[in-house]
């Protein structure tokens, strides 16, 4: 409990300051404690808690995770219109932005954020549309138009919702960590190893993927898909 008079720092059971004898009786409950990543810890390990932080807070954690993009884009294109929180969508602000490396980039660009299942769940989505379409249209049509398709699905995905991607991923991990890290000097490291970003895995990632794609056309496809 931090003391109204000194600002002296006591066990919140103490009736009074051990610095200058204030009452602290009469500050307690109105005064909130010092955003330190002791502070956070403890919250997140209070069996009561559930993990829904006021907006400082969240700028804190969400900064720690994502890196140095989080101040210059991703807080603006998440809460334009809101303030900072840990907490998916709960007005829908963070869906309706859009991210030009997601669309550029697609699966690469997931796994450079390291949302590798996200990415595999959507290279099998859209592979899985992709061979529906193949069935439906025949050889000619879906060679016309078919394959087009198959690209403007990425970029509604990537571009449209990738930031809601993201969003929904450091959310998810942060609550993860917060829950796991018992020590709160390894609570900053913890959210940036977790999260920020890796060239490795937009590497391995894009050739996985391409590789995944392969394999889902080579054993699903029809014939014809493979004379062309």
């Amino acid at each position: 409990m931090l003391c109204n008079s000194c600002n002296q720092e006591n066990a919140n059971e103490s009736a009074f300051c051990s610095s200058c004898g204030h009452n602290l009786s009469d500050t307690q409950g109105q005064t909130p404690p010092p955003l330190t990543a002791v502070n956070i810890s403890k919250d997140a390990q209070s069996p009561q808690n559930t993990l829904s932080y006021d907006s400082e807070t969240a700028d804190t954690l969400l900064a720690a995770f994502v890196g140095e993009r989080y101040d210059s884009f991703y807080r603006a294109k998440w809460f334009k219109d809101s303030e900072p929180r840990i907490e998916v969508n709960k007005d829908g602000s963070s869906i309706h932005s859009f991210n030009i490396a997601g669309l550029l980039l697609g699966a690469s660009w997931l796994c450079y954020r390291k949302m590798y299942l996200e990415a595999f769940c959507i290279v099998v989505g859209i592979n899985a549309v992709d061979l529906v379409l193949m069935y439906m249209l025949g050889m000619e049509t879906y060679n016309s138009i078919g394959q087009t398709s198959f690209f403007i699905g990425w970029a509604v995905l990537t571009g449209m919702l990738g930031n809601y991607f993201y969003f929904s991923h450091s959310v998810r991990n942060i609550k993860t960590v917060m829950r796991g890290t018992a020590d709160p000097a390894t609570l900053e490291q913890a959210l940036a190893e977790k999260g920020g970003t890796s060239w490795v895995g937009a590497m391995v990632g894009s050739i996985l993927v391409v590789l995944l794609s392969m394999a889902i056309s080579y054993l699903f496809a029809p014939d014809w898909f493979w004379l062309v």
